[in-house]
């Protein structure tokens, strides 16, 4: 199950510098198709002499970078090592390569694929994802907005710092206003993107569909979530809810021409961002009238190590938060888009949380997407997420 070019290399068709100009000229990894609904894919590194590589892939059941442990294989009389896989051909998904020296540390660097380069807004996630290589199969839904939006030139964003009396700091927050002319009437709506950084893609995605003509004009709010704090203030913390409704966004429309209809403001997140967006939603649905929730992690509960493990299914155990409390209570006029890997631990969760946003009557738009726990996905899945909440034509949130 070797690649065509790999076995030019080891038989020495190809030279190491053919070789490596097809690298160059292809990219990687390199995908042969095995059948209707799987490939093969071959990872390439040229690491060094003494130097071992691994794969680590962000699929799986962890929260990160999930390692595969077969080595890379090296081609003789070559600087080049492989590894082949057989998967299917449906995935995207973030990569690295771990490269350990013979007395380098045990844990190894962890380094881009050298012939795929991160991606342009790769930099703007959090740190466990950034600086990674993104695998795109032939069969992966297209992400077209993405695309586009990476090939188009960045725009300037606002900085400004916001100072929380609730939450005794402060934090750095970016707005981006929509292309085009503003009316001096404008009210914007507007969407609060948690885990902010200024080269977020947000803006470029919201770029693309504004653009297009296919959304309302809109602001993206990106707001800083101060490191480590974030694994706090994001777990159903009041207090920091309360921060985002009483503080960020009085704070926002005094500087911003921003609508002050619920129906015209959605907060957004991915992982405990996307818990934060709908826990925080359905408390204050007087002030966010739509929550996007990538890969929330919706299996948390103080009382847990972990969601509902296997560990934990052997004693009585609490509901989820996010979960209890929409069982909890009536339905709040919310309107949430909820999309999940199908290869991350977190689907189960994902799929009783829509499961019971359902039951109750919640307008609701639920995607699994084919890979895990990744800003590879949820970059692109955004527009899917604006469209939802803002279509052209629409003034209320919803379709005209």
């Amino acid at each position: 199950m070797s690649d065509p070019s790999v076995e030019k290399l080891s038989t020495g068709e190809w030279s190491p510098e053919r070789f490596g100009r097809h690298l160059q000229e292809t990219g990687t990894p390199l995908v042969e198709r095995i059948s209707a609904d799987e490939v093969a894919v071959t990872f390439v590194d040229e690491p060094g002499d003494d130097t071992t590589v691994t794969l680590s892939v962000v699929i799986g059941p962890r929260i990160a970078f999930n390692p595969i442990d077969t080595e890379f294989t090296p081609v003789p009389g070559t600087p080049f090592r492989v590894l082949t896989l057989r998967m299917r051909s449906d995935l995207r998904f973030s990569y690295v390569f771990t490269r350990r020296g013979p007395t380098g540390p045990g844990g190894g660097e962890q380094v881009p694929d050298p012939f795929n380069p991160p991606p342009r807004f790769s930099e703007c996630s959090v740190e466990r994802f950034s600086g990674a290589s993104v695998a795109v199969l032939p069969d992966a839904v297209p992400l077209p907005w993405l695309d586009q939006a990476e090939a188009e030139p960045g725009r300037a964003v606002d900085s400004a710092v916001l100072a929380s009396g609730y939450l005794g700091n402060e934090r750095r927050v970016w707005v981006s206003m929509p292309p085009g002319e503003l009316s001096d009437d404008s009210a914007l709506p507007f969407v609060v993107h948690l885990d902010g950084t200024p080269e977020h893609s947000a803006p470029g995605v919201r770029d693309a569909l504004v653009e297009a003509g296919v959304i309302r004009p809109c602001a993206v709010v990106l707001v800083d979530q101060l490191g480590a704090r974030r694994d706090k203030e994001l777990l159903c913390d009041p207090v920091f809810s309360r921060m985002l409704v009483d503080e960020l966004l009085p704070w926002l429309r005094r500087r911003y021409p921003l609508s002050r209809d619920p129906a015209d403001v959605a907060l957004a997140g991915e992982s405990f961002g996307g818990l934060c967006a709908g826990w925080t939603a359905l408390r204050h649905p007087d002030a966010f009238g739509n929550a996007i929730l990538q890969s929330p992690s919706c299996g948390y509960h103080p009382d847990l190590t972990w969601g509902t493990g296997a560990g934990e299914l052997l004693r009585r155990t609490p509901v989820p938060t996010l979960i209890a409390d929409v069982l909890a209570e009536e339905a709040a006029p919310v309107r949430i888009f909820h999309d999940v890997g199908e290869l991350e631990a977190s689907n189960t969760h994902s799929r009783w949380l829509d499961h019971v946003l359902t039951a109750k009557g919640y307008d609701t738009l639920y995607r699994e997407f084919a890979g895990g726990h990744d800003y590879a996905w949820w970059r692109g899945l955004f527009a899917d997420a604006l469209l939802w909440c803002f279509p052209a034509g629409s003034t209320d949130g919803s379709d005209a």
